[in-house]
């Protein structure tokens, strides 16, 4: 079964999330993360659910975070502008090239902010804090952003703390952090690479695929297989 989500307010087309990334998309628990190899489509399902509550929900206040500011910008905030909220769009940023957050028609607002310069956003009480690469994220960074999104915001029926990752080293401390949710989602659930309906490999799947099976070592592992591991030689701080 597919779960179609339409767009109301921005206007634009439909998102179809499977597997993994759907349970994600529908969780309304206080914690969850969803984990999965490369191109899995992880962040886009995040920043989705990010874009529909926005939609829904009048007023709420959402955060789309990294470690670093200059990440944000670079990375996940291109993937929100570009395959998100597309060109035709009526919701405005402020900024300019790098805005500081999005205003919708309703009164909701994404910021965007980076955990080295917080400043007022990550200060101030929020419906959803996202953290995009949370295995960047120390334990210390992941539980101040959780008591900013309490539910004292009180725009949403629920509040949350949600992130995406890859797999990282076993003794991460996501993997045994008791309230957190985790969600896994798989190359064979991304409609990209493959056929929903048949299940067949796309063409952009083969050419994917191909690239992800010539990893090798702990990146094979990681980003194609999906599963933690630890390079050979390291040391982790015990978290």
């Amino acid at each position: 079964m597919t779960y179609d989500i339409i767009q109301g307010e921005a206007g634009q087309s439909h998102y179809t999330p499977y597997g993994g990334a759907r349970e994600f998309v529908r969780y309304q628990g206080p914690e969850a993360i969803i984990s999965g190899p490369a191109e899995t489509g992880k962040t886009l399902g995040a920043l989705w659910k990010l874009h529909l509550c926005a939609c829904k929900y009048r007023n709420a206040s959402i955060v789309i975070c990294r470690k670093t500011l200059t990440s944000t910008y670079s990375t996940v905030l291109r993937t929100f502008e570009l395959k998100v909220l597309g060109e035709k769009t009526p919701i405005a940023p402020y900024g300019g090239e790098k805005p500081q957050w999005f205003d919708y028609p309703n009164g909701s607002r994404i910021w965007v902010a980076g955990l080295d310069k917080a400043s007022r956003v990550l200060s101030a009480e929020h419906d959803i804090i996202y953290v995009n690469q949370v295995e960047e994220l120390s334990l210390e960074d992941w539980e101040t952003l959780t008591t900013r999104a309490t539910g004292r915001a009180g725009n949403m029926p629920y509040a949350q703390t949600i992130g995406d990752m890859n797999p990282t080293y076993p003794a991460h401390w996501v993997y045994s952090r008791d309230s957190l949710k985790m969600f896994y989602s798989r190359h064979q659930e991304n409609p990209l690479l493959f056929d929903q309906d048949t299940g067949d490999i796309t063409e952009q799947g083969k050419r994917t695929m191909a690239v992800l099976e010539a990893l090798t070592g702990v990146r094979r592992i990681r980003l194609l297989e999906g599963r933690p591991a630890q390079a050979e030689g390291a040391i982790y701080p015990q978290w």
